[in-house]
């Protein structure tokens, strides 16, 4: 099974994610279980059991084309933030630590939305370029 996460919160860009499983709920995809998760910090990685491969999307703080979509490798995420987490324990440091404790599924993709310049506007989704990453691998 594949399990495509969306991480986020009610407030802000950190929506982005959250917006993103909406959208491809809307598809009528079969082959994976869509899943939005409230700032899950190092529970994040409960969610990556009994899965074949999952596909993880946040927010990410770009100031390059907010609402766009970009795939990111784990050092990616290490030079840019994810939007703040407020237990003080993020996305970069789950995966880091998922990656040092063997938890990280060996089909393990990371997808992030640009925020924009400012964290508590919402930029338009590229829904475009959200399909053409994220359906190729489900």
């Amino acid at each position: 099974m594949i399990r495509v996460i969306g991480v986020g919160s009610p407030f802000g860009a950190d929506q982005l994610g959250w917006m993103a499983i909406d959208h491809l709920a809307t598809l009528g995809l079969v082959e994976c279980e869509l899943l939005k998760l409230d700032r899950p910090g190092s529970r994040l990685l409960d969610h990556f059991r009994d899965v074949s491969s999952v596909v993880v999307i946040d927010a990410v703080a770009v100031n390059d084309r907010p609402g766009g979509v970009s795939a990111l490798s784990l050092s990616d995420l290490q030079q840019i933030q994810c939007t703040p987490s407020s237990h003080g324990f993020g996305l970069a440091e789950t995966l880091a630590l998922g990656g040092q404790l063997g938890k990280l599924p060996t089909d393990f993709h990371l997808i992030g939305i640009h925020t924009g310049e400012t964290l508590s506007a919402v930029p338009i989704l590229d829904l475009a370029s959200l399909e053409a990453l994220v359906l190729p691998l489900i």
